[in-house]
């Protein structure tokens, strides 16, 4: 994916995320901590017309869980559309700071209309994700470590489908990062991972041969 737009919408404000001790929280200088991970990631909450057979579809969920899963204090990052009417067609920037470990995708919901009186839900099947990590898919990060992990929306080649979709080329990615160090300048001096979320069934892989951005 070609992302001519990710270094000017990384200008944009990013949506708070406010919650207990340990939950993720949006990346300000006041709730940077060195000692956890900070993740960047996109996500297109418009409405995508005449996608696949259907009239339109959108994405409004996303939720990502810290393995274990069945750990008593998993961290969960949940995000949702701001507006199911309102939202544009084009990828919002978010950056959170947040627990370092492995994530995985636990829940997703994709409005799909038939007509204009017919709306479905295609959502992630917790229980069916939650045995197959890999084919769901997983990030991680590290302590001190800010890691982008891509743009996320729907396919519409087919039918709906979540879809993973991503910065290409070394140039491109170290552009986007300009406009990342330009909204958060406190940490431009931290190195940055170009580190994909993996999956197996809502993405193709893709790596750089040199992924951080000094």
């Amino acid at each position: 994916m070609g992302n001519p737009l990710g270094k000017l919408l990384l200008f944009l404000s990013l949506l708070p995320v406010s919650g207990l001790a340990g939950e993720p929280v949006a990346l300000s200088e006041k709730t940077y901590d060195p000692s956890l991970g900070v993740l960047i990631i996109q996500v297109n909450w418009g409405r995508t017309w005449k996608c696949g057979q259907f009239e339109h579809a959108q994405l409004q969920a996303l939720t990502f869980t810290q393995l274990p899963l069945e750990g008593a204090n998993s961290v969960v990052l949940e995000l949702q559309t701001h507006s199911q009417i309102a939202a544009e067609n084009t990828f919002l920037p978010y950056a959170y700071v947040v627990q370092p470990g492995e994530y995985q995708l636990t829940d997703f919901d994709v409005a799909v209309a038939k007509s204009k009186k017919e709306v479905i839900h295609l959502k992630g099947a917790k229980e069916d994700m939650a045995k197959a990590p890999q084919s769901a898919g997983t990030f991680t990060i590290q302590p001190g470590e800010i890691v982008y992990v891509g743009h996320f929306g729907l396919d519409c080649t087919e039918e709906p489908f979540l879809w993973r979709f991503y910065i290409e080329g070394r140039s491109e990615f170290e552009s986007y990062i300009a406009g990342f160090r330009q909204k958060f300048p406190f940490v431009k001096e931290v190195p940055v991972q170009f580190k994909l979320f993996s999956t197996q069934r809502f993405g193709n892989p893709y790596a750089l041969e040199n992924p951080t951005v000094h």
